[in-house]
């Protein structure tokens, strides 16, 4: 039964952070109880849409000791024309509005990708469905296979999962973190300046299964934007399976996850450099949860506060905690054409009160640290 297949690799797809997250906000429509489970959040992408999310089959070949497919549930294969009949029926219903696609790999990574290929060829040349795509690389697919699956897909991931080869091998015996991966992840950063994929690319990274430092998590993040197009990482705190190896395995914390998330951003949006972030990370080598982690790495730099909000310049400003890309923007703007010279003036100019014990005017420091934290 179609319906019973959708919510089997409806269920085996949920635990890839990359196709969104489940939010009733956005459930503007009736959705029928059985389909709840493939539809999927994505405002967390320019696209800012709803997903059917789901996989193509859920039996694998593959050895990974955190991952749910590795289980003896119950396994279940759409063929391509299912897949595309099912997203158009959901589409035109006006249910979701685009397509996460992954899959386990059935026999062979190419084989399997194949299938991706062509349920994307029917949704787009015989459906004539113009929208968000978001298709899934295998690890081990070939050159070939990842540029065909571009032509198809607004964008495409491949997933680390984890930080280094060494770890990885913890997770599986039957994939190579070097070759099935990373140099997949170099033919995709390939597709993306051919100018294949409109939306880029990204990665997943599973935090909590083997122990890894939130130092390592930043390395490796830090490396991937500074030697690849990729458009973001994605982190997912580790949720024991049972029946998987890693079952007596301790689940992460949510906040952990949250806090590389605030990682990711300073380094993507605010050109943050590994090193100030490090500074956050103690001798433990992590981030302490539940804090503000510019806050920390202010507090962790004296030296570089206070700082002259009238000469300041913009990279400066946004090492300042309550001071974001567009306040920034906004007080370089507004100092052109006077100096700011009361604390009114800066509050006035949207400037977070936090903001003020890390900022001077008249070389004088506008409050002290304590009466904000």
């Amino acid at each position: 039964m179609l319906l019973e297949k959708l919510r089997v690799l409806g269920n085996s797809a949920s635990w890839d952070s990359c196709g969104g997250v489940r939010q009733k906000s956005l459930r503007k429509v009736h959705i029928p109880a059985e389909l709840e489970n493939i539809v999927y959040d994505c405002s967390n992408t320019s696209e800012n849409c709803r997903l059917m999310k789901v996989l193509q089959s859920n039996s694998c070949i593959h050895d990974c000791n955190y991952c749910a497919n590795t289980c003896k549930s119950r396994k279940e294969e759409l063929e391509p024309i299912e897949l595309a009949q099912s997203f158009n029926f959901l589409e035109k219903k006006g249910i979701v509005q685009g397509l996460f696609l992954s899959s386990a790999v059935t026999a062979d990574a190419d084989r399997s990708t194949e299938k991706i290929i062509e349920s994307a060829k029917i949704i787009r040349k015989k459906f004539g469905f113009k929208g968000y795509l978001h298709l899934k690389v295998l690890p081990g697919s070939s050159k070939e296979k990842i540029f065909e699956t571009a032509e198809y897909a607004n964008r495409i991931s491949l997933n680390l999962e984890a930080v280094d080869a060494s770890l990885f091998s913890e997770m599986s015996s039957t994939k190579n973190y070097q070759n099935d991966l990373i140099k997949r992840l170099f033919w995709i950063d390939e597709a993306n300046k051919k100018g294949l994929l409109p939306s880029g690319f990204t990665t997943q990274i599973v935090v909590g299964a083997l122990g890894e430092t939130d130092s390592q998590v930043l390395q490796r993040m830090d490396w991937l934007y500074e030697n690849t197009s990729l458009h973001r990482a994605y982190f997912s705190a580790f949720s024991p399976v049972k029946g998987t190896k890693f079952e007596s395995h301790k689940a992460e914390s949510k906040n952990r996850e949250h806090m590389l998330y605030q990682a990711d951003w300073l380094l993507r949006v605010y050109d943050f450099k590994k090193k100030e972030i490090e500074s956050a990370t103690g001798e433990t080598g992590n981030f302490s949860l539940n804090h503000d982690l510019k806050l920390d790495i202010a507090m962790n730099n004296p030296d570089k506060f206070p700082l002259d909000i009238n000469t300041a310049r913009r990279e400066e400003l946004l090492r300042v905690p309550g001071i974001g890309p567009k306040t920034s923007e906004k007080i370089i703007l507004l100092r052109e054409e006077k100096k700011f010279r009361e604390t009114e003036e800066l509050k006035q100019a949207g400037i977070a009160g936090r903001a003020l014990p890390f900022i001077q005017l008249e070389k004088e420091k506008q409050a002290k640290i304590k009466e904000f934290f």
